[in-house]
């Protein structure tokens, strides 16, 4: 029988990608200003269980206290342009509009239109039975993820988190469940002659570029909330890691372009992002 112990504080693993974006965010067309300043922090609480964090992985993994989130290109990541994806590995934008409307779309070569950055994470225990794991979650305790925001950039930015460099463990969170007025809403993506609508991305399949359902789901789907004496799970967990495997954690913040509230009403915005995970056994009992 699996069991999740709720009650204890085993870990906890604090990721701060701070970006900071300015001017105006029109959607697919107006380049974006963005100021980065990454790092990450690892805590534990019990000594026990431990949820380690590091810049480097393999047999470079060293758990430190403070690590950068280091990004993995060239790119400069100070200047954000709008995209659009439904997995995490293939991105897409509009070169050009025309009378307003995007309605030509290419793949996103070398990164240069979003940030990708990586980190490592490891779970350490001692004395639990075998086959007992570590869940990942998101932890937003005091106002870690969107502190200090005024939530204009927010409503159109996407959080993506890959796992083990396994695509099929991608993650899309929308920071935000906020909404522009409709007076300030854009709806200028055309594909195949269609205007998408609310819940629709660009996805690249087969050399073509087609019209996706949004992949994204709400952060608090994985985030763990704090009571009294307690903590209460969220019924799905970012990753359930096998103790001592190192896991590669990419991370990826981009503005999707296809969200209606990717437009002229976000400018001259600053956003702070704060990343948090959280750790908690999940122990396998004998029968």
């Amino acid at each position: 029988m699996k069991h999740t112990f709720k009650t204890w504080f085993f870990g906890i693993t604090m990721i701060f990608a701070v970006l900071a974006l300015a001017f105006a965010t029109y959607a697919w067309f107006t380049t974006n200003r963005a100021v980065s300043t990454s790092t990450a922090t690892a805590r534990t609480g019990e000594e026990a269980l431990e949820l380690q964090i590091s810049s480097q992985g393999g047999s470079d993994f060293t758990d430190m206290d403070t690590v950068p989130i280091t990004q993995i290109n060239q790119t400069d990541a100070g200047y954000l342009m709008p995209v659009s994806t439904d997995d995490l590995v293939s991105f897409v934008y509009s070169p050009l509009t025309q009378d307003g409307m995007a309605t030509v779309f290419r793949l996103v070569e070398n990164e240069q239109y979003y940030y990708h950055g990586r980190v490592y994470l490891r779970a350490v225990g001692e004395g639990w039975p075998s086959g007992s794991r570590m869940n990942l979650y998101l932890d937003q305790t005091d106002d870690l993820l969107g502190k200090n925001v005024d939530g204009m950039m927010l409503k159109a930015a996407r959080l993506g988190l890959v796992f083990g460099n396994d695509s099929s463990t991608a993650v899309i969170l929308r920071l935000s469940e906020d909404q522009d007025n409709q007076s300030q809403r854009v709806y200028n993506t055309v594909i195949n002659g269609q205007t998408l609508g609310d819940g629709q991305v660009l996805g690249y399949h087969n050399g073509n570029v087609v019209a996706q359902n949004d992949p994204s789901e709400s952060a608090d789907n994985y985030t763990v909330t704090f009571g009294n004496n307690n903590i209460t799970l969220p019924q799905k967990s970012l990753l359930s890691m096998t103790f001592g495997q190192i896991y590669q954690v990419d991370i990826y913040f981009y503005l999707e372009g296809c969200d209606p509230d990717c437009s002229e009403a976000i400018h001259l915005d600053i956003a702070d992002l704060n990343l948090a995970f959280y750790g908690v056994l999940d122990q396998q009992e004998g029968n």
